[in-house]
């Protein structure tokens, strides 16, 4: 991705993928599957639901290729994890969790960056968000029409696409592409069980930088096809499934081209509140009971954390050694009495040599341990991300024995939402 310069690709599929209208916006893959012809449904009429107090997570994973200059770079997958809480007013709060860049298939999810976002979302699909935020990165997708709707209707409705060009333009607002976005019902699809309205979803993104612009010194030319199908929950009143398939061109003034082409499939998975206390508690005894060394637990608003202090790798590298193997079995057994929820996986280091060595350690390590769970199948790769923290956060700041045992340490959060 580095060798693009100055644009921030890497940002560019959460354009594309995701956001949170109501709870999700969507490019999906187009199916040359028909509406059900056995019998004829009535119309429909599609509003957004809002229940104060109701919670829940949408887990999107987005599979792109990268060219430059007409030459495959590779395949990479990203992953997102977006929680999303309804509040008084019709107003969504939703906080993104965004992974790094992996090889398609080859390892866990790297923990890359969170965003906060909270604004208002209209039943008919419209929303109102701060002209500041760059969070929903899609919006006003999908639309309404007042009426019912017949499967194989069509309508159209506004969109907007917001980017981010902080990094390397140094455009500090987000810039708003306005798009047109069409619609159709296509009847009714069997999924998993149930049966949900499906709808087809298409546009198309062209843009021009005016002169005088932040970003129109090096970027003259972008432009994007979407084919997006959508399963729709009537009863939540939000998206419930999708699947995409997408292409987004960017033209540089120098003549550099990028294309991404990408699939992705996503879901709303229903939260219900963890009981984080309980959990705590439970754990605590639990290390009381088996005499667990070094390791405590405690719970905040991330979810219930389980830190195993002075755990053991060979000298400088991510080998765990054999006589960890038992306490990661403890930690694993208890992942499995909570398969619904996500797990981080959190890295730390001792102070000791550089910052950089720190971090890349730290970083390793927590993936060592999450491929420890993965192997064991204790999480699918899509309930796993990883982070590292190198020796920013210690437990104990003396520069001592105990206290550099205390600080290198990994840490397991049963996540919240």
């Amino acid at each position: 991705m580095t060798c693009v310069r100055t644009f921030p690709v890497r940002v560019l599929w959460v354009v594309l993928v995701l956001g949170i209208s109501g709870g999700l916006t969507l490019s999906a893959r187009e199916t040359s599957r028909e509406p059900p012809r056995e019998a004829v449904e009535e119309g429909l009429v599609f509003r957004y639901g809002h229940r104060p107090g109701e919670q829940y997570r949408i887990v999107g994973v987005n599979r792109q290729e990268i060219f430059l200059d007409d030459e495959s770079l590779g395949m990479t997958e990203i992953l997102t994890r977006l929680r999303v809480r309804l509040d008084e007013d019709r107003r969504v709060h939703g906080h993104y969790q965004i992974s790094g860049e992996v090889d398609l298939g080859a390892s866990i999810f790297a923990m890359d960056r969170e965003e906060q976002v909270s604004f208002v979302q209209h039943p008919l699909g419209p929303q109102e968000v701060a002209a500041s935020s760059f969070m929903p990165q899609v919006r006003d997708v999908p639309s309404f029409p007042e009426r019912a709707v017949s499967p194989g209707e069509s309508w159209e409705k506004p969109g907007r696409e917001v980017y981010d060009f902080r990094e390397g333009f140094g455009r500090s607002d987000p810039l708003v592409v306005p798009v047109r976005v069409s619609y159709t019902y296509r009847g009714r699809r069997e999924f998993e069980g149930r049966s949900f309205p499906e709808i087809l979803i298409r546009y198309s993104v062209f843009f021009r930088p005016s002169r005088g612009t932040p970003e129109s010194g090096e970027l003259r030319l972008m432009t994007g096809q979407f084919s997006q199908t959508l399963l729709w929950d009537e009863e939540a009143g939000r998206p419930h499934y999708y699947e995409e398939t997408y292409s987004h061109f960017i033209q540089f003034h120098d003549g550099t081209r990028v294309e991404l082409r990408g699939t992705a499939d996503g879901r709303v998975v229903d939260a219900p509140p963890l009981e984080r206390d309980r959990l705590r508690d439970d754990i605590e005894q639990s290390i009381l009971d088996r005499n667990v060394a070094d390791t405590t637990v405690r719970s905040d608003q991330q979810g219930v954390t389980i830190a195993l202090e002075d755990i053991r790798f060979a000298p400088d590298s991510a080998e765990l050694l054999d006589s960890e193997v038992e306490k990661l079995e403890w930690v694993a057994e208890i992942l499995k009495a909570h398969p619904d929820r996500d797990v981080l996986v959190t890295g730390h280091t001792a102070l000791a040599g550089t910052e950089e060595g720190r971090q890349r350690l730290s970083e390793e390590r927590a993936q060592a341990v999450g491929a420890f769970f993965l192997e064991r199948g204790v999480r699918t790769r899509e309930q796993l991300l990883y982070q590292g923290k190198g020796a920013r956060e210690p437990l104990d700041p003396e520069d001592t024995p105990r206290a550099r045992r205390r600080n290198r340490r990994v840490e397991i959060t049963i996540m919240e939402n």
